[in-house]
């Protein structure tokens, strides 16, 4: 299948980093410390290789060696399903059935864009474990979703089933004005050598 990007048309679908990006309890919060030398602005960044939205290579998981410089483009760049699952907790496999989802990423959008949806950051929708190994077996190749985690904050079982099947995870998208459907994803992590995990660069193009 041919693309053709539309600098117009992309959606930017990334958490800006600062000092006020929100942080996994205990994980290295992001900070820029600045200075001014010869003229030229220089900046020291400090951060988590899971800050901000990022992406989780299979070696998230430390019995796997995949790590975030060895996802192939083709799970990177590819077709994406947003699908609407707003006012759900925990998103159940009745939201996967019905989805064609052979070859393309799942994008989970949770939230409805309202500032003060949730007064608990931790207390925020994940996707089962039932729909995750459903979407495994409906071919997906990239899942993605709006909060810190596709788990609860006290599992991991969706991350075993998704990395267990080299399929990697996209975590605090900003998904609040994007419409359900189908778009083209473009998504571009730093390519960390043996990199956990990496701040990503991510858009959407209307397909």
């Amino acid at each position: 299948m041919e693309y053709r990007v539309s600098p117009e048309e992309l959606i930017d679908i990334t958490m800006p980093l600062s000092d006020n990006t929100p942080a996994w309890p205990g994980d290295v919060r992001f900070r820029m410390d600045t200075s001014v030398a010869h003229g030229f602005r220089l900046s020291k960044l400090t951060m988590s290789s899971h800050c901000g939205t990022h992406i989780d290579p299979p070696a998230h998981l430390a019995r796997y060696n995949t790590f975030v410089d060895d996802i192939p483009l083709s799970r990177l760049i590819l077709p994406a399903v947003v699908t609407d699952c707003r006012g759900k907790p925990r998103i159940e496999k009745d939201i996967i059935e019905s989805l064609s989802l052979d070859g393309k990423a799942l994008l989970l959008k949770t939230s409805s864009g309202t500032s003060g949806d949730n007064c608990d950051p931790m207390n925020y929708p994940y996707l089962s474990a039932e729909a995750a190994d459903l979407a495994v077996s409906k071919g997906i190749k990239t899942v993605g979703i709006d909060t810190f985690s596709v788990d609860p904050p006290d599992s991991a079982e969706v991350h075993e089933i998704l990395l267990g099947a080299s399929i990697p995870i996209l975590e605090n998208l900003l998904l609040d004005d994007v419409l359900p459907g189908n778009y083209l994803l473009i998504c571009f992590p730093l390519k960390i050598i043996a990199g956990d995990g990496a701040p990503v660069r991510a858009f959407l193009q209307p397909s």
